[in-house]
């Protein structure tokens, strides 16, 4: 019965063509009869076409997750690899790494399978281990989506390469993408909502991919879905297309197709592909309206793999056009404002995972051995950091995006518990001379800093009345109480105490003593005074916010308060999807806006002291409560804005921003994007992306940012460190300032694309928190306070202390020359007991800097970003140099004694 089916479909298939074709006479109208005309003499007639076939995947969004796992199994993998074992002409394409994941777990006695067509050259596998909002992950976790996905198919398919990185779906390119994706190995991309052709995408350190953008990944599928004659008109359009990529000279030609469907689509045209190409490839002799006809010589179209094609257009081409720059993200929307819990934890996740790393690498060499390095559960929790791809929301929406969020907080907790235990056994080594309970403040990022520490003291009763804080070398450090409880006797029971950390060492750490005090601490009054001042501001609070900062440094008014307070609160209407088919950003609307300053703002003083300073408002505005508490700190300069939306009614369609209008006219807008940074207006993609989005590049807003945006004109700089991760520069009210206006977007409740999809609503209380730094102009003066302000200084108190304690009461275990160095990983290496450390160029020149490290090197290899094609130096020493080029990700293999 099943070679009687067979032998009708073929039938059917004959019969169509030979209808079609009028007995290999392929009678046309006129239009299309030119178009296969200008083939047969064009260059392209001596290639051939490579249709290369896959299906887009979001893991989700066409149904829950682990129903869409069920669909890619028994609609497409199985299907297709039992295709490939019976058809030899048959090949396809698996975008990411992940699939095959999943697919192995349902099937592991598939391996041998994937593994003969790797070996044949007739399955790709895309590089990634998903299709990511590249904007909404930090640098290391765009390189750990090539180790989960390239090396790991390295290590699994008996050496397998992949060279292709498809990000199907999404409207956004990130600046150092094509640096990430070449520095791992990756040559080819696969995009689209973009103009069409191919392209090489540089970075700015002159890294490239070969980019190619069929338009719109469906454009194939829709030629399958016309007439026999409509169909082969427009395969004629795109050979003709392609094949302009192509002269005399080519010693190759090989057309791109691709069909990359989606299994919600009617599946007719997927089924009329094999038609399709027997009908093409029939075409010997053509016939226009008027009888004429001519044999015509047309390229083959076969089954092919999407490297094949760029490959050869790579080599062959002379006409591929560079571009280069940021993509701003047209869909933006969907992450982080729509789902503002989930994006919380994942930035946080972006910090602490990499900290981890570095912290647990070094407890590793102090102690000779990576026994206490958890390989496994570092591997976990970078799986769970990465899985979350594009396709937030969707069929079965609140199922796809809780499991996205559980991923995220898993990520979290796994790298709070992974760091605290490298943390504790790290201090547990120290050698403390002071009295006193002694604190370890350390610090994960490369340079000296001096920053906040907040901790709790715990005491006996009658043991203490008051704390103070001291250093190693017995200097009493400035410090402040909160949170108070006391024992009947009036002694204290627990405080929260503040102090400012002053010059922790790079990778490093200091320690601290807290020693409980006899006599009662003096209280402070706290009455509020709307007018405010230390030794770095003049302050007057007002209506929603400030509304007059000066700084006495500079000698300068800060903001521009004429329509919004500093640290406001406002809200509008914000009718949209996130991700969907529209062509730009959906804005915000003044449809029942409100803002704090409508109010009068009933300000207190929460907390005064040598630290700081404190104060807070609670406001009721429409369908939430706004609690904002602002700190001026006094022994460094900075203001802290802690903002909680309470009592949130789930309403859709409402957005809440936050306002740091400042007084600059002519300002520069520039952001931290990951491994990079931009300057709106300069270092975006020229032009239009094409296809649909026609808007300039340099004219979408809002945008995203990594953990700092900085405004500055000619008489100082503003940075705001933002733990939200998107904010627009433009003022969207009516009448709009004429000044610099700065706006984190806190959350925004919009609606699925999917027509069964979910609203985001996103019901809860909300916490966000921005820092403030006033600095000479230009973002580089406020590079490292941005980064400060997300990336905290860690403190472990009262550690247990060990048999041995070589280490002294402060140290630097790595450090780097140069203000802009950046180090973006620390960690054991893959495949050795060696350290693997990551750096990054941000300043954009080239650099000669100087490494140190706490151990004498005795070798060092220069590898690319996943860790292969070691080349070594003959460095050793504890203290090196090394160049590294302008915007330049570099990654090196220390061995040390």
């Amino acid at each position: 019965m099943k070679k009687t089916l067979v032998s009708i479909v073929l039938l059917i298939i004959t019969l169509s063509i030979y209808s079609q074709s009028n007995g290999l006479v392929f009678k046309c109208n006129n239009d299309t009869y030119k178009l296969l005309k200008e083939i047969s003499a064009s260059v392209a007639s001596k290639g051939e076409i490579l249709l290369s076939i896959t299906t887009h995947q979001d893991l989700g969004w066409v149904d829950e997750v682990e129903k869409c796992v069920i669909l890619r199994d028994t609609l497409w993998m199985t299907p297709y690899l039992k295709r490939l074992k019976e058809d030899p002409s048959f090949k396809m394409d698996i975008e990411q790494t992940s699939i095959i994941v999943e697919y192995l777990n349902r099937h592991p006695d598939k391996k041998a399978e994937i593994q003969k067509g790797l070996d044949e050259g007739r399955i790709l596998i895309g590089a990634t281990y998903t299709q990511p909002y590249e904007e909404m992950f930090s640098g290391e976790s765009l390189i750990r989506q090539l180790y989960l996905g390239k090396k790991w198919l390295t290590s699994n398919f008996n050496g397998y390469k992949s060279d292709t990185y498809y990000n199907s779906d999404v409207p956004g390119r990130t600046l150092q993408m094509s640096q990430i994706l070449a520095k791992s190995g990756v040559k080819n991309m696969f995009v689209s909502r973009h103009e069409k052709g191919v392209f090489d995408w540089y970075s700015p350190d002159n890294s490239k991919v070969t980019m190619f953008s069929s338009g719109h990944y469906i454009d194939f599928y829709n030629i399958l879905g016309k007439e026999s004659e409509a169909g082969i008109r427009q395969m004629a359009e795109e050979v003709l297309f392609w094949g302009n990529y192509y002269d005399s000279k080519s010693k190759k030609v090989i057309i791109p197709a691709l069909l990359n469907y989606e299994f919600i689509w009617d599946q007719k045209p997927v089924k009329n592909c094999d038609p399709f190409m027997a009908l093409w490839n029939s075409i010997k002799v053509i016939e226009n309206e008027k009888g004429e006809k001519i044999k015509v010589t047309l390229p083959p179209l076969r089954y092919g793999n999407l490297n094949t094609c760029l490959n050869a257009i790579r080599e062959n081409s002379t006409k591929i056009k560079p571009i280069s720059g940021e993509r701003p993200a047209v869909w933006l929307y969907i992450h982080g404002p729509s789902h503002h819990y989930a994006i919380t934890a994942s930035r946080e996740a972006d910090i602490l995972l990499p900290d981890a790393e570095k912290f647990a690498a070094i407890n590793s060499l102090l102690e000779g051995t990576f026994r206490n390095y958890d390989v496994a559960a570092f591997d976990e929790a970078w799986e769970a950091k990465i899985y979350p791809d594009h396709g937030w929301g969707g069929k079965g929406g609140e199922i796809t995006d809780r499991l996205f969020l559980s991923k995220f907080v898993k990520a979290e907790q796994d790298a709070t518990n992974l760091l605290n235990g490298a943390l504790n056994r790290i201090a547990s080594k120290i050698n403390f001379i002071q009295s006193g309970i002694p604190l370890v403040v350390f610090n994960g990022l490369n340079w000296r800093r001096d920053d906040p520490v907040t901790f709790e003291c715990r005491f006996n009763k009658g043991e203490a009345f008051g704390v103070k804080i001291i250093d190693s070398d017995k200097k009493v450090i400035n410090s402040q109480l909160q949170s108070q409880k006391y024992y009947d006797d009036g002694s204290l029971r627990s405080a929260t105490v503040s102090f400012i950390a002053s010059g922790v060492p790079s990778v490093g750490y200091s320690t601290f003593y807290a020693e409980p005090l006899k006599q009662v601490e003096k209280s402070v009054a706290t009455v509020f005074n709307p007018v405010f001042g230390n030794q770095f501001f003049s302050v007057r609070f007002g209506k929603g916010g400030i509304e007059r900062l000066y700084d006495k440094t500079l000698g300068k008014e800060i903001i521009d308060a004429s329509k919004f307070a500093l640290g406001e609160v406002f809200t509008m209407q914000s009718v949209g999807n996130g991700a969907g088919e529209f062509a730009d950003i959906q804005q915000p609307s003044m449809e029942g806006f409100d803002k704090i300053g409508f109010y009068n703002t009933k300000w207190e003083k929460v907390s005064e002291g040598p630290v700081f300073t404190s104060f807070k408002y609670r406001q009721p505005v429409k369908h939430a409560v706004v609690e904002e508490t602002i700190i001026i700190y006094n022994q460094i300069k900075r203001i802290d804005f802690e903002i909680d939306i309470k009592n949130w009614e789930g309403i859709l369609y409402r957005e809440f921003r936050a306002a740091f209008p400042l007084n600059m006219r002519s300002s520069k807008v520039t952001y931290e994007v990951p491994m990079g940074v931009v300057e709106v207006g300069k270092d975006e993609l020229k032009g239009a992306a094409g296809h649909m989005y026609t808007t300039e590049c340099k004219l979408i807003h809002p945008r995203t940012l990594i953990d700092w945006v900085n405004a500055s004109d000619d008489s100082f700089g503003a940075t705001i460190s933002s733990s939200v991760i998107a904010f627009d520069y433009l003022d969207p009210t009516p009448d709009p300032a004429q000044s610099t206006f700065i706006q984190p977007i806190l959350f925004a409740s919009r609606k699925s694309c999917h027509w069964e999809g979910n609203d985001y609503i996103q019901l809860g209380d909300h916490h966000f928190s921005f820092s403030l730094y006033i600095h000479e102009p230009g973002w580089k003066n406020g590079f490292r306070s941005g980064k400060q302000g997300q990336n905290k200084l860690y403190s472990t108190m009262d550690p247990i202390s060990g048999s041995s304690r070589p280490l002294p009461e402060e140290q630097s275990f790595f450090s780097v020359s140069g203000e802009l160095m950046m180090f973006t990983a620390l960690k054991k290496s893959e495949d050795d007991n060696s350290i693997t450390l990551r750096m990054t160029d941000m300043s954009g020149a080239e650099q000669n800097i100087e490494l140190e490290m706490f151990m004498p090197l005795t070798k060092i290899y220069k590898t690319n970003l996943i860790e292969e094609e070691e080349k070594v130096s003959n460095l050793s020493g504890k203290s090196f140099n090394l160049k590294v080029g302008k915007n330049s990700i570099e990654t090196f293999k220390l061995k040390l004694e």
